[in-house]
């Protein structure tokens, strides 16, 4: 079945709290793959920011949307969306679209590439429960996906948990985010997959970056880096009530493994300068009085010997 969406809500799955004020939430199970073809307007709308960081209208053609077959090289080319452009620290200018009841994906996998400033937010992959309207705090955001410097997740107080663990994004190379969702604990665990051989295992749990956010209304794509271009291939949403409960113990284990290596080799690498630092040590009091040493050894211990 198609995920829930303005146009038809499957009112009779929902289900809401007894406040009147709260929003329904979508109660059956679905699965939708969006593979972004010559009807993806009919699902997606551009914006739904127009606005730059200090409230100027941006100017029109500066971001814009369309269907293009890449990379360049036929063997891997894929029809996909193609986002050029961004605004600096202006979310929500790329092309989004809604979900209504809100959704509770146990699942969101995506495959895209992107090209831009690696110390700016770009290919931004974003859920909230609310509608944007000027400020992406006040969405109440749930997942928070970007590409800075490596794919990285967003989590509580918009702390940002880096996820890329088997290489790095290389131009013109398609790359795997598999994003599993925990709605009891508010939770995401995510794997991605850089060089098209499986997803690398994941190492650790990123809360949402709004606990408080209790379902999906509205997905936002887009790029903070004016001369950023991001390509999607293709989006599945998943919510099934099976997946609801995620077992972390074995993602524990992982993450105290890794931890445990990467002290290691810190302290590998702490040794190994140390080792450095004495042997320069050795050869700058060579040049300074002639010995090496041993000889300067040798030569203490026999002059506190004939005292």
């Amino acid at each position: 079945p198609a995920a829930p969406a303005a146009s038809d809500a499957p009112a009779a799955a929902s289900s809401a709290p007894e406040d009147g004020d709260a929003a329904l939430i979508n109660t059956e199970d679905f699965e939708f793959l969006e593979t972004f073809g010559e009807d993806w307007q009919d699902r997606w709308t551009l914006g739904p920011s127009d606005k730059d960081e200090n409230g100027k209208e941006i100017r029109k053609g500066l971001i814009n949307a369309k269907l293009v077959k890449y990379p360049p090289d036929p063997k891997v080319a894929k029809m996909c969306l193609q986002l050029m452009g961004g605004a600096a620290n202006a979310p929500c200018t790329g092309f989004w679209t809604s979900f209504s009841p809100l959704i509770r994906p146990t699942e969101v996998e995506f495959e895209f590439t992107m090209n831009g400033k690696v110390e700016m937010p770009n290919a931004c992959v974003v859920f909230t429960e609310k509608p944007f309207e000027g400020a992406l705090p006040d969405c109440k955001v749930g997942v928070q996906f970007t590409v800075r410097g490596g794919m990285q997740l967003c989590g509580g107080g918009g702390h940002l948990v880096r996820i890329s663990n088997d290489g790095k994004i290389l131009n013109d190379k398609w790359n795997k985010v598999l994003m599993k969702i925990d709605w009891n604990e508010k939770i995401v665990v995510a794997q991605v997959d850089t060089k098209g051989k499986g997803y690398a295992p994941a190492i650790q749990t990123v809360p949402f970056r709004d606990s408080s956010c209790e379902g999906f209304g509205s997905l936002f794509i887009y790029n903070m880096d004016t001369q950023a271009t991001c390509w999607f291939s293709s989006l599945r949403v998943k919510q099934d009530s099976s997946d609801l409960i995620m077992d972390t113990e074995a993602l524990d284990a992982r993450r105290q493994l890794a931890e445990g290596l990467a002290a290691r080799e810190y302290q590998r690498h702490v040794d190994a300068d140390m080792a450095v630092g004495m042997k320069m040590g050795a050869i700058k009091s060579t040049k300074e009085h002639g010995m090496n040493l041993a000889t300067e050894q040798a030569a203490n211990f026999g002059g506190a010997g004939a005292r």
